[in-house]
């Protein structure tokens, strides 16, 4: 907490007050021992010691009672005013106890406080106005001066000539204070520099050894070099986080781009390690994978293709309609979705010590080429910053490009099965009509051999013919 003008003045002047005490602690005891002293020419014992030990009594005292307040200096300077006028009056007038008022106030310099010099002044007007009266109106036993007589002119000189020594004074205690006040700022300021060196130095040290997150608190004192430090560590800081992000986004891309690459003829087995890895690599505790798909009436919807460590009670039938809950609704905006605000009943976490409701629900729609081909869920308790959004972005769109292609792939990969499938039938019935070809052809050879000897036979028998026609002929 900063310290008031006051605390603060108190503190700069603590010694000089300490030390100005000693001192009057030596001049106050002196005071009285003069006091006692001029008692021997006038015989003047009761009041010296009656009223220089009342004096020395409330000086003592208020300074006891009243420690931490100021108030005994304002007596001490009444005192040195009651010593100057017991001075006069056990001198009988002497003109030379006059000057033990200016002693007094040049010992109240020593404070570097010009209002100790009020009360003096006071005191001093009311003693010679009030004694120079009771003095030349006859009035026995008030000793003021040893004149006989002193006019108005003469009192006014002497006034002005004590007022104008008290005046210096004050000016000289003011002028002492004001320096002081003004040593003590440079001193602090220096002081204040010296200390924001070191601090700055301390800092500029750990920011070199990489230790971004000390702590350091600037002093509003005009540091402008502890402010560049300052933006330094603040630029370090977002240099820092941004390449840490880069390097998670990058790191998690090839990470994910491994997986699409190492199970991209197989849809169902990338999807389970796919969604395996993106909860863990976003810290998630929870996720699942929706990808398009079209029953038998050619009706697309969102089937649930992969999860991990989710609740399966929730997708029971695995399918979202279109524009049904979150998941469709992502599906149709073709973009992300997050909610902090997750209803009770939306989904629990479940682990070893219970169940809990995620603090954080992320949507992600997988896009490739202006082409949608399924959403991401992810739940977690902690919020997604802005590298887990980026990062899913990124793999979102590889993500959604590898299904399309594994798809693809195996719908190239069922074709070309069929084809071989619809090839190998094909060369079984080739294989059959060859045997059958071949078969047919010597069939036919056989018919046509038998044709041939059946021509041969019938020749035969036309001949046999003609010859027994030929014979009955002859024998006729």
């Amino acid at each position: 907490m900063t310290p008031t003008n006051k605390e603060h003045n108190l503190i700069i002047f603590q010694e000089i007050t300490k030390r100005s005490n000693r001192i009057m602690n030596v001049a106050i005891w002196i005071y009285f021992a003069v006091g006692f002293l001029w008692s021997f020419f006038y015989d003047t014992y009761l009041i010296a010691v009656g009223i220089g030990g009342l004096s020395l009594v409330a000086y003592y005292t208020t300074k006891t009672l009243l420690p931490k307040s100021k108030l005994y200096q304002y007596v001490l300077s009444i005192i040195f005013g009651v010593f100057s006028a017991q001075y006069i009056y056990q001198m009988h007038g002497m003109f030379e106890m006059h000057f033990m008022f200016l002693v007094g106030s040049a010992l109240l310099i020593t404070y570097q406080n010009w209002r100790l010099q009020l009360p003096l002044l006071a005191y001093i007007v009311i003693h010679h106005g009030s004694f120079a009266y009771l003095q030349y109106t006859g009035m026995k036993e008030i000793y003021f001066t040893q004149l006989e007589y002193m006019d108005l002119q003469t009192f006014i000189i002497h006034a002005t000539v004590v007022a104008t020594i008290m005046f210096i004074n004050g000016m000289w205690a003011y002028n002492l204070e004001k320096k002081t006040k003004e040593e003590a700022i440079t001193k602090e300021a220096l002081q204040g520099q010296l200390t924001n060196v070191t601090n700055n130095i301390a800092f500029a040290e750990e920011i070199s050894k990489g230790n971004l997150k000390i702590e350091y608190s600037l002093n509003n004192n005009g540091d402008e070099l502890g402010k560049a430090l300052l933006k330094m560590r603040e630029n370090l800081l977002i240099s820092a986080d941004r390449e840490q992000q880069e390097k998670y986004i990058t790191q998690g891309s090839a990470t994910v781009g491994d997986i699409l690459r190492k199970y991209a003829d197989n849809t169902e087995q990338l999807s389970n390690e796919l969604i395996r890895e993106v909860v863990k690599y976003t810290e998630s505790n929870q996720g699942s994978l929706f990808l398009l798909e079209k029953d038998q009436s050619g009706e697309e919807y969102l089937k649930l293709t992969a999860c991990y460590a989710y609740d399966r009670k929730k997708y029971i039938d695995k399918r979202i309609e279109i524009g049904e809950s979150l998941v469709g609704q992502c599906f149709v905006e073709k973009d992300i979705i997050m909610m902090t605000n997750v209803p009770q009943d939306y989904v629990q976490i479940t682990s070893g010590l219970g169940q809990a409701n995620p603090s954080c629900i992320i949507l992600v729609p997988l896009i490739s080429n202006e082409q949608i081909t399924g959403v991401l869920e992810l739940a977690a308790f902690e919020k997604y910053n802005n590298g887990h959004l980026e990062f899913l972005k990124k793999a979102s769109e590889a993500v959604a490009s590898a299904i399309i292609n594994s798809k693809t792939t195996e719908r190239v990969k069922l074709l070309l099965e069929d084809s071989q499938q619809r090839s190998e039938e094909l060369r079984t019935q080739e294989e059959e009509m060859r045997q059958n070809m071949e078969e047919l052809s010597a069939v036919q050879e056989q018919m046509e051999r038998q044709l041939k000897e059946a021509e041969k036979t019938q020749r035969e028998l036309q001949e046999e013919n003609k010859r027994l026609k030929s014979q009955l002929k002859q024998e006729a």
